[in-house]
């Protein structure tokens, strides 16, 4: 029993019938391809919102009677009980789910928003199901076991939703306009790395502009080709020795490719001694630019940084100190804009490891404006820059805010009560 007053401890097999999917044999054709919804634990984890609309595959009636899965109704609660455990959705369409999901269908006197939020804040009570196995899953019986609060009145459970809806959408909201100025931002660096900017402050364009034929393409006459490995001064870092504590402590930042998930970055996650950049690894100076060049990382994606504080480096990483001809940041750019080409330049090398031959590296050919230009273009490309960070900082209080409303309302620490019974007054008033 709940200790919340109005609030009662249900299972989930008391609030709601607990679903397994299925998968229809692959090997038959008739079975898909069809119109039925089927989601599988994929599917979940790609969703940007807490519906789900639609699936990769689908499948026809003749699969759905051939195997032990379910059609069931808006409404029913869809989670991932393997590969992995947690992911949770509310399904708009009527649907199915393969055998790597359990659904809820909801009882009467549940609303399924406020379902959503509270197993979505209770998720570690599932994910603990699966622990200590081979093969983390959550069977059905387990999962019946799992005991939530809710409030008793279905109108408090609404207002609750309500609530925490609100603020999903803001979140939803803020995420999409930063999707779409991160395509903006995408589009405006292929521009101005391509044909840059002119003195007016004008993109140029072959119609105003004079282009010449050079080893990328057509280029302003301004520009010249190059090579990265003119580009500058590249540089080795390396790994003092872990057992060594004179090398490891708060002096000098050190990069591995773990840290370098932002452009610009400010932190580390380990930083040397000076005795330890000294021997073993190697410092270099504020606006450096850094790459990835070796590791798992590289199967995905092109990580690239700049710093504006001297840093140490390990071996998977290469620093770029630029050329006086060269800004640091228009580099640390254009390999951005280049990461997708340049990954496909990479071998796998023992252990399924990505690596680049430097060699081949080197002679990627790069156009260069000269460097007021380049500052014109970097300054471009730092406004539509801090146009996403600000949005993210707002995405980032929302998600906060988010948290903390969830850590009272679904804990009955806040009570929506007083919101309800004034909601009841003003009804009883208009009335």
């Amino acid at each position: 029993m709940s200790t919340i007053n109005g609030w009662h401890t249900k299972r989930f097999d008391e609030f709601g019938e607990l679903f397994s999917g299925s998968t229809p044999s692959t090997a038959n054709s008739i079975y898909w391809g069809g119109d039925v919804v089927w989601i599988t634990p994929a599917d979940l984890s790609k969703l940007k919102s807490r519906y789900i609309h639609n699936s990769a595959k689908q499948i026809t009636e003749k699969g759905l009677a051939a195997c032990s899965t379910h059609l069931l109704p808006v409404g029913s609660i869809v989670l991932s009980s393997r590969a992995p455990i947690g992911y949770v959705a509310l399904p708009t369409v009527p649907f199915c789910t393969n055998q790597g999901c359990k659904t809820v269908k909801l009882r009467d006197g549940y609303d399924s928003e406020f379902a959503y939020f509270n197993i979505l804040f209770n998720i570690k009570k599932v994910k603990d199901l699966g622990e200590g196995t081979t093969f983390a899953e959550i069977s059905k019986t387990a999962l019946a076991d799992v005991e939530l609060d809710f409030p008793t009145t279905l109108d408090e459970q609404k207002k609750i939703a309500e609530v925490l809806s609100t603020v999903d959408r803001a979140i939803e909201d803020a995420d999409a306009l930063i999707a779409k100025q991160r395509r903006v931002k995408a589009g405006l660096m292929q521009d101005l790395l391509r044909c840059g900017i002119d003195e007016q402050g004008r993109l140029r364009s072959e119609a105003r502009h004079k282009f010449k034929n050079s080893p990328v393409g057509r280029i302003p006459v301004e520009w010249d080709p190059s090579t990265l490995e003119h580009v500058g001064d590249w540089l080795s870092g390396g790994t003092p020795s872990k057992s060594n504590p004179a090398y490891w402590g708060d002096e000098v930042p050190w990069i591995c490719p773990k840290d370098m998930k932002t452009f610009d970055l400010t932190t580390t996650t380990h930083r040397l001694t000076r005795a330890g950049a000294d021997h073993g690894s190697r410092e270099v100076p504020a606006n450096s630019v850094f790459i990835v060049v070796r590791g798992m990382i590289l199967a995905h994606t092109f990580p690239v940084s700049i710093s504006n504080i001297p840093m140490a480096f390990n071996q998977d990483v290469k620093a770029i100190v630029a050329c006086p001809d060269i800004e640091p940041r228009f580099l640390a750019y254009w390999f951005v804009s280049n990461g997708s080409k340049l990954l496909k330049i990479t071998t796998t090398a023992t252990h399924g490891t990505k690596r680049f031959d430097m060699k081949e590296l080197f002679e990627v050919a790069i156009a260069l404006p000269k460097r007021p230009e380049q500052a014109r273009i970097v300054k471009r490309l730092d406004a539509a820059e801090m146009e996403v960070a600000v949005n993210r900082k707002i995405a980032a209080k929302l998600r906060s805010l988010k948290s903390g409303l969830m850590q009272d309302l679904l804990t009955g620490r806040k009570r929506v009560t007083p919101l309800l019974e004034a909601s009841r007054r003003m009804a009883a008033q208009g009335s």
